[in-house]
């Protein structure tokens, strides 16, 4: 079993023609310095990586940084209070930010864990173990008209930067894992319920939630391809929808990304099962996407679970061996800046430069 897994890993590696290697894209921070972060993440293997748009000036030398470097950038878009909570005031000065409403009990929850206390098993959005587990950040309600078209203006405002590959949509789902409690999404899942009574109160409820986040997603993909035919679209599904984890193959995008290594210690096993759904079942609903692997390091020991070389490795070949050709990390820089780390991702993926 281990000489198998050693000759597919090889295959993955190095096969040519028709497969190219494994592709290795980024989310993070941008480095201060444009020029000598482009070089060194094109150093360890990154073809793509996710920046926050931020000031179109400092985005714009960004993406000049990464053509020379052969690294394609996107601007993220993402609906949480933290990205688009400055537009929303400027543009709607005495309008609250919409965020999701939660529960009483999920309100608390909140409270707790922003004031530190259990944090141990925090999920930070990936699949949560405590009970009432919420995302610290808000996030805007999906149904809230004006939140729509403010993400619809930043989508064309970041694809009108020059060389600009794309957009990248992080952070779109609910803080709660499941649904939003203010009075308009109430109402909508009493609607729905009215037009679909072959469903029943429970089924309703997941399947009105899950197909109010995916049209937001597919709505916010039509609209960047609509400003730029060649525009590409990509996401990684954050936070988790707890009915249905992997519902990415359910969304128009290029490149859907699905976690198959969160930040903490999944068992392998876990690992190579969502692998395999992820990559299987890509295209079950959509012609267009390709499923994309995520992988989650940081490298903030008390904070995140450590990852050593090891484990990382183990999760990398445990991705390949299942099919996934493409993956996504976050973050970028720990990898990067680690030097162990970047050790590992550069034998795998960065392409051997030709002799000069």
């Amino acid at each position: 079993m281990h000489l198998w897994r050693t000759v597919l890993l090889c295959f993955l590696l190095l096969a040519g023609e028709g497969y190219g290697g494994p592709r290795l894209v980024g989310w993070g921070a941008a480095h201060p310095d444009p020029e000598r972060g482009m070089q060194r993440a094109a150093e360890v293997g990154f073809k793509e990586l996710y920046l926050n748009y931020g000031s179109g000036d400092t985005f714009r030398q960004q993406v000049e940084a990464g053509q020379r470097h052969g690294v394609a950038v996107y601007g993220i878009v993402s609906p949480t209070q933290s990205s688009l909570g400055k537009l929303w005031k400027a543009r709607f000065p005495e309008v609250p930010f919409p965020e999701q409403v939660l529960t009483p009990e999920q309100e608390s929850a909140a409270r707790l864990i922003a004031a530190g206390e259990n944090r141990t098993p925090y999920q930070w959005g990936g699949e949560p173990l405590l009970e009432h587990e919420v995302l610290l950040y808000p996030i805007v309600c999906p149904n809230n008209p004006q939140a729509r078209r403010l993400l619809k203006e930043r989508v064309a405002e970041i694809l009108s930067t020059p060389g600009v590959a794309g957009v990248a949509l992080d952070g779109f789902g609910y803080r709660n894992f499941f649904r939003c409690h203010c009075e308009g999404c109430v109402n909508g899942l009493a609607r729905f319920a009215a037009e679909r009574p072959e469903l029943q109160g429970p089924e309703a409820e997941v399947a009105y939630f899950r197909d109010v986040l995916v049209g937001w997603i597919n709505e916010l993909a039509a609209h960047a391809r609509a400003c730029r035919a060649d525009a590409r679209t990509s996401i990684h599904i954050w936070p988790a929808f707890m009915p249905e984890p992997l519902y990415g193959n359910r969304l128009d995008v290029d490149a859907c990304g699905q976690t198959a290594a969160w930040y903490t210690l999944w068992p392998q096993e876990k690992i190579a099962r969502y692998s395999r759904i992820i990559m299987g079942e890509a295209k079950r609903y959509h012609s267009r996407p390709e499923g994309v692997a995520m992988l989650g390091y940081y490298n903030k020991p008390g904070v995140f679970p450590e990852k050593d070389a090891a484990r990382v490795e183990m999760e990398l070949r445990t991705l390949l061996e299942n099919g996934c050709h493409e993956i996504q990390v976050c973050g970028t820089r720990d990898v990067v800046e680690k030097t162990e780390i970047a050790a590992i991702f550069r034998r795998i993926f960065a392409t051997p430069q030709p002799p000069k």
